[in-house]
């Protein structure tokens, strides 16, 4: 594998090892939770609180969360398959409930504070999903949200195959899955480690083929849309962040992050936005 990569070495300078193993690809995600928590914890404390992460997958998130400080963790998806592996990893640790596009079967003011990281960009039904947010929330429970935005340089969440950013603004997303689709194919490359099936090993089918799939994994929500789509809601906009593109894939881009802060430029070089919302009192 290793020698395999090194032929198509963009990936491994641009992004590291990460996509090389499952074991890689989870710690890195882990490795982001301190970075989280310091982010919320600017605005709220999780310490004794019912706390849901919406787009949990596994509970690998609220697991390392929990590793800092004791709360009540719920985690919401959709995926049933993510809910079983996460029930059989933490047991009651963590309660999981399997949501829909637009609901999340739990109480009216059950929650103090909802999180998500990495999921609004997946999202079909945005506006519903964060209507019964607010249903859940108790008043003055707080909605922590991070995603990738649209025109951000990894919008196009191909990354692990096509390492250059932005190349979903220059390209149409069809030329784009078309040439990994081909690289995919191709006998000297590599996928990344969530391609092969965990049981077996085995490569799976091309994924790229199916663009109608990837019409339904992104939504490609841009910064202004996410924005007017909250403000329509009956909460509280307590923080607006949006963090500049640059760290450890591209450090020369560092130096052009504060361009994510001014307006209309903001669509291209923030690399994520950071929202704090607040059911009212």
């Amino acid at each position: 594998m290793n020698g395999s990569l090194a032929r198509f070495g963009l990936r491994r300078r641009a992004l590291g090892a990460r996509f090389e193993s499952s074991e890689n690809y989870l710690a890195d995600r882990v490795s982001n939770v301190e970075i989280y928590r310091r982010l919320f914890s600017e605005f709220c404390a999780f310490s004794g609180k019912t706390v849901l992460e919406l787009g949990s997958s596994s509970g690998y998130l609220l697991a390392g969360l929990l590793e800092r400080e004791q709360f009540r963790a719920l985690g919401a998806d959709m995926d049933t398959r993510a809910l079983a592996r996460g029930r059989a990893t933490y047991g009651d640790k963590i309660t999981f409930v399997q949501s829909t596009a637009s609901s999340i079967p739990l109480p009216d003011s059950s929650v103090d504070v909802i999180y998500t990281v990495d999921t609004v960009e997946h999202l079909s039904r945005p506006r519903e999903i964060f209507e019964d947010c607010h249903r859940i929330l108790r008043p003055g429970g707080m909605l922590l949200s991070h995603f990738t935005p649209w025109f951000g340089p990894w919008g196009s969440h191909l990354e692990d195959i096509i390492t250059f950013p932005w190349a979903h603004v220059v390209f149409s997303m069809d030329t784009l899955l078309n040439v990994a689709a081909d690289l995919y194919d191709s006998e000297d490359y590599v996928p990344a480690c969530y391609w092969f099936d965990p049981e077996t090993g085995a490569r799976r089918e091309n994924p790229y083929v199916d663009h109608e799939r990837w019409r339904e994994f992104l939504n490609r929500i841009t910064i202004h849309e996410f924005v007017r789509i909250v403000r329509d809601l009956p909460f509280r906009m307590v923080h607006v962040r949006r963090l500049g593109f640059g760290g450890r894939a591209y450090a020369w881009a560092r130096g052009v992050k504060a361009l994510a802060q001014l307006p209309l430029l903001d669509e291209l070089f923030c690399s994520a936005l950071f929202c704090v919302l607040e059911k009212p009192r």
